[in-house]
């Protein structure tokens, strides 16, 4: 039995899951190839990953900050582990 695709993306990175989904939502049978983890480079290692932990490290500046606009922070803790397992 033969199966039959309007498009065939190679690669399940940002830019071929976006293709795909503007596709099918136009209509079209999409085929995608990939050989790992859906996301690519960019959300699964890179990009996502590093704006995660600069998100993050920004926390400290922030609540020091706050202090000056009347906020009281008395105790802020942070475990590194926590934050590892979301990036995963």
């Amino acid at each position: 039995m033969k199966k039959k695709y309007d498009f065939i993306v190679i690669g399940a990175g940002s830019g071929g899951v976006r293709f795909a989904r503007l596709m099918a939502s136009n209509g079209k049978k999409i085929c995608i190839i990939e050989n790992n983890r859906v996301g690519g480079t960019c959300v699964i290692r890179g990009c996502v990953p590093k704006k995660l932990y600069v998100y993050a490290s920004s926390f400290f500046d922030q609540m020091a900050d706050a202090k000056v606009f009347g906020w009281n922070i008395s105790v802020a803790k942070h475990k590194w582990k926590d934050l590892v397992q979301k990036k995963k």
